[in-house]
């Protein structure tokens, strides 16, 4: 099979977790023997041409990243219909170009085209449907607030006006694959047909994580990676840590990642006078990373917005590290019984659970030991395997159909 995936930015453009799981994808599915071409709209150039680790390239000059859902739409439907020829299965691998493969197939697209569902983009322009909400009114306020000048307060109006068609036409796809059963339910929440809609989650290299030894240490290190903003919830985690740091002596706090909350974390943290427990690391290369969950005790991720998923989970399972995640999106339904859950931006909950992880020994040794029988659903190799099964499907629906 040729499978052509299409993004708006892809390697060594990686802006977030979808363009990077979209190039390990890439290049895995290479080396499962498949020929992979990537269309990407971040180029300099009108048209660039390369081989990136056995995955072809093409890049096409896109004049504006704003208001992406509309800005994509044209150029990518046009862009499938020039690569028909040769291709067996179209793969969006975010968002974005929804719109655009709903505008190929309305005006007569011949290929199948699959789409990952990984964020709430498919129906709210800002993703703010993260923290539970999304209306035409939302989306009025919520592009207007982004809005820079008078301009971009006029394109505003004009998108959010205009999105009830994108939405109508991100609904036009073949099939889609949500990186959460989390994520799924809320797509058919917003019309998207529940039949069409797959679940296959992001996935990771888990050897990466797995072959490093623990490094012995002296005391309890808790580990959050990440990053720092505001809905990630750290804040709740420094004032938790702060609390139980008033019973326990030997404890330490470990701060992977950078972001724009950074300097007010600080300050948080020298207000609670906590700057000798606390080791701020800003960002860190995934070599790195992986030293840190090799001397970390437990890892917590306290999220305050229904994240549709979070790679870092699967890399603190791999390390067989014991997690505390709050109760939002899919991240209990991600490490199962490898976690403790706590409520959501409740200090004091994440607080007694911190406490009660710390003097439980063998409870901490029993979630470890849970870690690897979850995280190897997440592998890489199974995770391949369904997407290749789910693009045989695609592909031998679309020859049936004639």
């Amino acid at each position: 099979m040729n499978i052509v995936m299409v993004g708006e930015y892809y390697n060594p453009n990686l802006i977030g977790g979808a363009e990077i799981q979209a190039m390990r994808r890439a290049e895995g599915l290479v080396k499962m023997g498949l020929e992979v071409t990537v269309i990407s709209f971040d180029g300099n150039v009108n048209t660039k041409y390369e081989t990136i680790n056995g995955v072809k390239v093409i890049r096409y000059l896109l004049p504006t990243h704003k208001a992406k859902m509309l800005s994509l739409a044209v150029p990518i439907a046009r862009a499938l219909r020039k690569h028909e020829q040769g291709t067996d299965i179209y793969h969006l691998y975010n968002t974005h170009p929804l719109p655009a493969a709903g505008l190929y197939k309305i005006t007569g697209g011949r290929k199948p085209v699959l789409a990952n569902l990984e964020n709430y983009s498919g129906y709210c322009p800002l993703t703010t449907a993260m923290y539970g909400k999304c209306d035409t009114l939302c989306r009025f306020s919520c592009l207007t607030r982004e809005s820079h000048n008078t301009f971009e307060r006029i394109i505003a109006f004009v998108y959010a006006g205009v999105y009830p068609l994108l939405r109508y036409l991100a609904k036009k796809v073949d099939r889609y694959i949500a990186v959460s059963d989390y994520v799924k339910q809320e797509y058919i929440k917003q019309g998207f047909d529940e039949d069409k809609i797959s679940v296959i989650p992001n996935s990771l290299d888990i050897n990466c994580f797995s072959n490093r030894s623990k490094i012995p240490h002296a005391g309890t290190n808790i580990l959050y990676v990440g990053r720092m903003s505001e809905e990630k919830g750290v804040s709740v985690l420094i004032s938790a840590f702060s609390n139980v740091s008033k019973t326990h002596e030997n404890i330490r706090l470990i701060l992977v990642g950078d972001g724009p909350a950074l300097p007010e974390y600080r300050e948080l943290v020298r207000k609670n006078g906590i700057q000798e427990k606390v080791t701020f690391t800003g960002h860190q290369s995934e070599s790195n990373i992986s030293n840190f969950y090799s001397i970390a005790d437990m890892f917590v991720h306290p999220a305050l917005f229904n994240e549709p998923f979070n790679i870092t989970l699967l890399e603190a399972m791999a390390s067989e590290v014991p997690i505390l995640v709050s109760n939002v999106g899919s991240l209990a339904q991600i490490v199962k019984n490898a976690g403790i859950i706590f409520n959501k931006g409740d200090i004091s909950d994440l607080t007694n659970k911190l406490t009660s992880l710390i003097d439980d020994g063998e409870k901490r040794v029993a979630l470890s030991k849970n870690c690897k029988s979850i995280v190897d659903l997440y592998s890489d190799e199974k995770v391949l395997k369904t997407l290749i099964d789910t693009y045989r499907q695609l592909n031998n629906n679309n020859k049936l159909r004639g």
